[in-house]
């Protein structure tokens, strides 16, 4: 669809329904969304649970303790690399300065009920830089306003927010970037830092930042001379921007490698004669789970004698191996994986209601978008999602992990909607009559 999306100037010409709904979409603003998705938040923070000490809280406690990043399964194993830095550091500093573990993980929750606030907000002005269809960043904001996922929300259990965040600002900067740049050392440089930055919060930032860069080369037409350049100042920079952490981990462990060390556990975790697709299905007394040593005393008591690196090394020898002797039971374990990022499995319905029709709209816009004049954001936000879920081909599926990737998505769904809904009011349109000017929400 080229066609510029328009809002009619006169009532007598569309259904006075959807002249309704636009006239309401036009009238939401950023704080307006920010507003409303707190107050319907922080109350939830006082009703919920206790906090469950994931390997987030104690790896985080154990730096505001002892001075290390470290111990994050049952038993002390001391200094880890298994999980990406930036929310772990987070937890250190807030309980540096109250004086509980209580208190620690209110506050803490508090402050992901506010960023979750500010990522739904964001995704008004996020349509606008990115030049979605107008109202598209607000009808993606208002699927996220109800609380349906509130315990990854909410929660100091887990840095899902924070993720969500860096990859929502990853994103939109790669994308206003390459729009308008033509590709140069500096430019390359820049993003790459950015990257390095973002890989604190996931190490998943980097296919993510290598295809929307791929996506865009192609749609500005890039050669490969000037494809090459971008990239490899962009890497040299991504790795000065790791290298702290990078020279951190080496010190530690001895060995080089990439933000984390947990790869090789999380594939045994996914892939195995008792694993299954999803981690619900994985958890439990007889799940592989149990031998995870968050869940295991002997598996900790071995990661402690080993070390993390070796450990994990291990895992990832004898998967590889699995995987080659049992190439069909793979292959069933990544199609389940497959379909489960079309409609996203949770074991709560409203859940998979809401993520399904997220995923199932992505799609339908970019079937409907991608020739059209907002082709340059759907191909590269489809390449950046396409890139964050490279890993779960391989790794256990669970909401959580499909949670910041559905942000992303969210906007190509409310791209969708608007431009049914501009279809709808065309149609609507007596041929004779001229569309009006172009005005609307962003």
């Amino acid at each position: 669809m080229d066609r510029a999306v328009f809002v009619p100037q006169s009532r007598g010409i569309v259904p006075p329904l959807g002249l309704a709904l636009w006239d309401v979409l036009s009238r939401i603003r950023t704080w307006h969304v920010f507003v409303v998705a707190l107050i319907l938040r922080l109350p939830l923070v006082l009703i919920r649970p206790p906090t469950v000490y994931t390997e987030n809280i104690k790896a985080g406690f154990t730096l505001a303790e002892r001075g290390y990043l470290g111990d994050p399964f049952l038993i002390p194993t001391g200094p880890t690399a298994h999980l990406s830095p930036a929310y772990p550091v987070f937890v250190a500093a807030v309980r540096s300065i109250t004086p509980s573990d209580e208190i620690c993980l209110r506050t803490l929750a508090m402050i992901l009920a506010v960023l979750t606030s500010c990522n739904i907000a964001a995704l008004l002005p996020v349509s606008r830089a990115l030049r979605l269809p107008p109202a598209s960043g607000t009808i993606a904001a208002l699927m996220w306003l109800i609380p349906l996922f509130s315990w990854i929300e909410l929660s100091a259990e887990h840095e899902t927010p924070f993720t969500v965040a860096a990859l929502l600002g990853l994103v939109t900067l790669l994308i206003c970037s390459l729009r308008s740049a033509w590709p140069t050392l500096r430019t390359g440089a820049g993003l790459g830092f950015v990257t390095g930055l973002g890989a604190y919060f996931t190490p998943t930032m980097l296919p993510v930042a290598a295809l929307l860069t791929l996506a865009a080369s192609r749609l500005r037409g890039w050669n490969m001379k000037h494809l090459l350049a971008i990239g490899a100042s962009a890497v040299l920079a991504c790795a000065v921007a790791t290298l702290p952490y990078t020279l951190r981990n080496h010190h530690t462990f001895g060995k080089w490698f990439f933000m984390r060390d947990n790869f090789g556990l999380e594939l045994a975790m996914s892939n195995g004669p008792e694993a299954r697709p999803t981690m619900d299905q994985n958890a439990g007394p007889v799940g592989v789970l149990r031998y995870h040593p968050f869940n295991s005393r002997i598996t900790a008591a071995l990661v402690r004698k080993l070390g993390e690196v070796e450990y994990n090394h291990r895992l990832q020898r004898a998967t590889f191996a699995w995987i080659r002797a049992n190439p069909r039971a793979f292959m069933t374990l990544v199609g389940e994986r497959t379909g489960y990022m079309v409609l996203p499995e949770s074991p709560r319905w409203y859940q998979r209601v809401l993520a399904g029709a997220i995923s199932l709209m992505t799609i339908a816009g970019c079937v409907l978008l991608w020739r059209s004049r907002y082709r340059f954001t759907i191909q590269c936000l489809a390449a950046a999602i396409v890139g964050y879920l490279l890993v779960y081909l391989i790794i256990e599926h669970d909401i959580r992990y499909m949670y910041p990737v559905l942000f992303l998505e969210s906007l190509i769904a409310g791209s969708f909607a608007v431009v049914l809904f501009t279809i709808w009011r065309e149609r609507a349109r007596p041929a004779s009559l001229e569309p009006g000017p172009s005005h609307g929400p962003g």
